[in-house]
């Protein structure tokens, strides 16, 4: 109320007596004449309300303006943000998103998106899809969302969450935080003090270099410490834990958990469970509590390397006098400690003597040592952000307040002169009697029922919709009308809402028309009814934006070459572009006889734009400008795009022979038309089109754009910020220095990057894509392509077609995708996926990531600790050197462990595995596998007994090797004292009821021969001794294997005295001679361990 005033005085205060509600927003009363306004969401535009005041004459008008917001950019495909901090949102394809500088906040949507934040402090979400997520440098977050994806957090110390899906989700430089989330997902510190946490699944993770802390987390998890003094936490499940390099502290927690220390004066803690634990070298400290093992020897933890300068740790109360310390009976290798002579049995040392066990083999640990609680993710899962929407803003007519108008002034009447009177002359009238006519009886007219009229409605494919039915129904007395019913509705819902508003919500799912009834009543309490037919609105589509150039102070008509959309069930002059953001360097405007200027919030349509009704109007500065806009119905609503607009200082044009034209270094727009051309631009923003023909275009210094268009056409950028379009033919593209956008289209096409990071796309046919030294994204595109990463931290996707891939130095990216595909991912640590086919991987140096996807494909994983996944398909896989983990997929496949100590998994199919030299393990997985130790001390690893029948070729031939057993797989082991390690023995050569006493002996070996394993099942039913425990045995067979005749073959009873469950061959061993007498000096339990 500050401009309002009191008339006729002063010192009369004023206060508000009424005021109306505002249509587009919130209106609070504050007291003393202020309002408080808070406009709906979304919504921006001019708003209103009006007031009036006690003694007020009329009421005054309020009109409030509200500007957009910061809306996003909306990138559909290939797009990247600017040098400041940006909202990009993406859209529900696959799209490639460069946040560039700034601190930008990055939203993929749908679809499988590549988001690179770059440089400065970003935040990333890929929501559904397939994601591939890179922060760049800065203290970036990284959020995956839905869907299996791939986060790459690179330097600075970032926030990585995996959330749904199996994950990847590496660190990279500096200290992270990396959550794997949901799935079974694969989480990499890399360099750093990081903290990974592997959360719900099974999950690998690795601390690589630096003092990692990593969690596993639910189920059953596979943990590296790898280098580094690291804190290990299993958390539940039963975890697999190697400690690496450095001194390091290892919790298995909950579950039955295998703690390795490896190298390094490592504290390796159990927890609960039956756990076996692995110094390594070093002088490391096994922890044991009161609460440690149980009331079984089976029950107790396992140390199987206490060696001198070990310690055992005794904590939570447990003292050296508390214990009881013996020699086992049943092994008398291994020492026994007990809490007390009867009391629980806490450890068994394996292959020590208990008389080297003195008080200075233990050490007290104060305090607690029970690990810190699992961390939990702070960030919640980011849902898709919503598309934003931009209501038509509406200005109300303001109200005219009335003009008071002045009383007339009375007057005086004048009087008259009354009139003389006069006397009538009387006459004598001749009487008639009337007859009498009977008035008619008036009748009361019948009242009619409403007139309720069919309505038409719309709603948007995926929601509900609100509409009034009451609007075109009627009531011939005029009564007020009233929704009272709808009817049956087949595919949705329907509720009724005050002043016959009706919303209709969709069945999941449903996109088809929806029909049914409504009953209206007026006041006389008649009905009638009608229907309502609402049918799924497809949304407009935009098909062509190409954008305008015009000239300093001229004016240029937008046109359907320009700017083109179309929707089938609405007319052009229903298709709105609702402006979100408004030009800066010229007006948009609807041209008539009084133009309108079109604003922010303002909009046109498609049949302004097909009139020629639009126009923009440029002022006299040169340079890149655009208006953002909403296409919609006024239903469905699309993602927000841009529309460029270029001003120029000129307009230079050839002519359709072969033109020289040298620009003079303003901003200009050149066009060559016909002919092969030479167009060079000086300095400054320029334009340049080649036109048909062989032309050559040199965008020289600033941020210029180049069309090659027909033709093949030479693009050099230059210095600056480039945008090259090859078009037709065969092209060569060089972008130059700056951060450069190659676009090869169609064509057999050769894309250079320059020195920093480029986005390069092939586009269509066969093309040559060669990255600078920058962190660059190259997309092959369509066709059999050529990529060369080169120096930086580069990301290359072959794409379709039978691709040839060159990652070079740094830390790449690859995707190969459909095709056969030839990749080389070069030197430093490399993550590649071959995609579907037949492809050919090498790894390089580095500790390389390996996927080869679907197909036959032959990979060299290189120098380096490398892990690889064959997938589906039959696979030929060399690890080469470095300690690998390789896992074959399903499919025949061929696996070469190489240098170093491998964990080797054929997986499905039958397979041959090779450990090459040093000490590796081999598992054979599903079918009938080939294993070949080579040189080393070997391990055959066993999941479950119905793998198949494996041949083992050499075993104990090159070194000392033994056989792996899952706990999981084969169960029930136990001695009479319950231990699970380790397993007792006998050699059987007097079979029956009366022979040799196999009771407790868990490793039988015969020495007799049998026809097959049911034959041996049916014999160790029958033999003295037998129960109803598990056994593996060995026996010579007779008839099963032709290809081995006689040969000894290792095998699996699950219940000795019961032949009505079936025994299982394991593997063959025909590196035993099976005319050996002395078997027991080749093979015997301790050859046999249960983890």
């Amino acid at each position: 109320m500050e401009n309002d005033t009191v008339q006729g005085g002063s010192g009369t205060s004023i206060t508000v007596n009424q005021f109306s509600s505002t249509a587009n927003g919130t209106l609070v009363f504050n007291g003393a004449g202020i309002f408080t306004y808070t406009p709906d969401p979304k919504f921006f535009g001019t708003d209103s309300f009006s007031y009036t005041v006690t003694n007020g004459t009329a009421p005054a008008q309020v009109f409030i303006q509200v500007l957009a917001g910061n809306q996003p950019i909306i990138i559909e495909g290939i797009g990247k943000g600017t040098e400041t901090s940006d909202y990009i949102t993406g859209s529900s394809g696959n799209d490639v998103i460069n946040g560039l500088a700034g601190n930008d906040t990055i939203f993929g949507l749908a679809g499988n998106d590549e988001l690179r934040g770059d440089e400065d402090n970003d935040t990333l979400y890929g929501n559904e899809g397939n994601d591939t997520l890179t922060g760049g440098e800065g203290k970036d977050e990284l959020n995956g969302g839905k869907d299996n994806d791939f986060l790459d957090a690179s330097a600075g110390d970032d926030t990585g969450f995996g959330q749904l899906g199996n994950d990847t989700v590496i660190g990279g430089l500096g200290n992270d935080s990396l959550y794997g989330g949901q799935g079974a997902d694969s989480v990499r510190g890399a360099e750093g003090n990081d903290l990974v946490f592997g959360d719900k699944g099974s999950d690998v993770l690795w601390g690589d270099g630096g003092n990692d802390t990593i969690y596993g987390g639910g189920e059953e998890d596979l943990i590296f410490g790898n280098d580094g003094a690291d804190n290990l936490y299993g958390n539940q499940g039963n975890d697999t834990i190697f400690g690496g390099i450095g001194n390091d502290v290892v919790f298995g927690g909950e579950g039955d958990d295998q703690l390795s220390g490896e190298t390094g004066d490592d504290f390796l803690f159990g927890g609960l469970g039956v756990d076996t634990l692995t110094g390594g070298s070093g002088n490391d400290t096994f922890v044991m509590t009161s609460e440690s093992g149980g009331a079984n020897l089976g029950d107790a933890q396992i140390v199987n390397d206490f060696e001198p300068g070990d310690r055992i740790g005794l904590a939570g109360g447990l003292q050296f006098s508390d214990l009881f310390i013996s020699q086992s009976s049943e092994n008398a290798g291994n020492t026994i400690i007990r809490n007390g002579s009867a009391g629980d049995y806490i450890a068994v040392l394996i292959g020590v003597d208990s008389n080297t066990i003195t008080a200075d083999s233990f050490t007290p640990i104060s305090g607690t040592i029970i690990p810190i609680p699992t961390p939990t993710p702070t960030t919640p899962t980011p849902t898709t952000p919503p598309t934003p929407t931009t209501p038509t803003p509406t200005t109300p007519t303001p109200t005219t307040p009335p003009t008071p108008t002045t009383p007339p002034t009375p007057t005086t009447p004048t009087p008259t002169t009354p009139p003389t009177p006069t006397t009538p002359t009387p006459t004598t009238p001749t009487p008639t009697t009337p007859t009498p006519t009977t008035p008619p009886t008036p009748t009361t007219p019948p009242l009619q029922p409403p007139i309720a009229q069919n309505d038409s409605v719309k709603r948007p494919p995926d929601g509900s919709v609100t509409f009034n039915v009451l609007t075109n129904d009627t009531d011939p007395q005029g009564s007020q009308l009233s929704l009272v019913s709808v009817g049956t509705i087949a595919n949705g819902s329907a509720s009724i809402t005050v002043g016959g508003n009706i919303t209709f919500i969709p069945n999941p799912g449903f996109t088809g028309p929806s029909t049914f009834s409504y009953t209206i009543q007026n006041s006389y309490g008649l009905t009638s009814t009608a229907q309502v037919i609402i049918t799924v609105n497809i949304p407009p589509t935009l098909l062509v934006n190409n954008g305008i150039i015009v000239l300093q102070n001229d004016q240029k008509n937008i046109t359907a070459a320009n700017l083109f959309a179309v929707d089938p069930d609405n007319p052009p002059n229903q298709i709105f572009y609702r402006v979100t953001q408004e030009p800066n360097l010229g007006n948009l405007q609807i041209v008539g006889s009084t133009p309108q200027r079109i604003n922010t919030g303002g909009s046109f349509t498609q049949q302004n734009i097909d009139t020629g009704s639009i126009q923009f109007n440029a002022r006299n500065t040169s340079g890149g400008d655009q208006f953002l806009f909403l296409l919609t119905d006024n239903i469905g609503t699309t993602a927000q795009s841009s529309f460029s607009i270029t001003i120029v200082d000129d307009i230079i044009t050839g002519t359709d022979g072969n033109d020289l034209i040298i620009g003079s270094g303003l901003s200009e727009n050149i066009r060559g038309f016909a002919g092969d051309d030479t167009l060079v631009g000086a300095g400054n923003r320029d334009i340049i089109e080649g036109g048909t023909g062989n032309d050559s275009l040199d965008g020289g210094e600033g941020n210029d754009v180049l069309q090659g268009e027909e033709g093949n056409d030479t693009l050099l950028g230059q210095v600056g910020n480039d945008s090259l379009f090859g078009g037709q033919g065969n092209d060569s593209l060089d972008g130059g220095a700056g951060r450069n956008t190659l676009l090869g289209e169609d064509g057999n096409d050769t894309l250079v990057a320059g020195d920093d990071s480029n986005l390069l796309s092939g586009g269509n046919n066969d093309d040559i894509l060669i990255s600078g030294i920058g962190n660059d994204t190259l997309l092959g595109g369509s066709g059999n392509d050529s990529l060369t990463g080169n120096a930086g931290d580069d990301s290359l996707y072959g794409e379709d077609g039978d691709d040839l891939i060159f990652a070079g130095v740094g830390r790449d990216l690859v995707l190969g995708g459909p095709g056969n595909d030839a990749i080389d991912a070069g030197e430093s640590n490399d993550t590649v996926f071959g995609g579907t086919g037949n492809d050919s991987i090498i790894g390089g140096d580095g500790d390389d990531l390996v996927n080869a996807g679907d197909g036959a494909d032959t990979i060299l994983a290189g120098t380096g600790d490398d892990s690889v996944f064959g997938g589906a398909g039959n696979d030929s896989i060399v690890a080469d050197l470095g300690d690998d983990s390789i896992f074959a997929g399903d499919g025949l496949d061929t696996v070469f462990g190489g240098i170093g100590n491998d964990l080797v998994f054929g997986d499905e199919g039958n397979d041959t595995l090779f450990g090459g030299e040093d000490d590796d393990t081999l598992a054979g997985g599903g079918g009938a596998d080939s294993l070949i130790g080579n040189v080393g001390n070997n391990s055959y690893y066993y999941l479950a007994p119905t793998e198949g029948v494996d041949v083992i070729t050499e075993f104990n031939v090159n070194g000392d090797d033994r056989f792996l057993f899952s706990s999981l797989g084969f169960p029930g082991f136990t001695t009479a004292e319950g231990t699970v390690v380790p397993l007792q023995g006998i050699i059987v050569s007097n079979l029956g009821s009366e022979g040799d006493n196999i009771s407790n002996k868990q490793v039988i070996i015969f020495q007799d021969t049998f026809d097959n394993v049911q034959a041996v099942n049916a014999a160790l039913k029958n033999q003295n001794g037998s129960s109803d425990t598990a056994a593996f045995f060995v026996y010579r067979n007779n008839l099963s294997y032709g290809a081995f005749p006689g040969a000894y073959v290792v095998g699996y009873d699950p219940n000795l005295s019961d032949d009505s469950l079936p025994a299982f061959d394991l593997g063959i061993l025909p590196s035993i001679d099976p005319q050996t007498n002395n078997i027991s000096t080749l093979i015997g339990p301790s050859d046999f361990v249960i983890i």
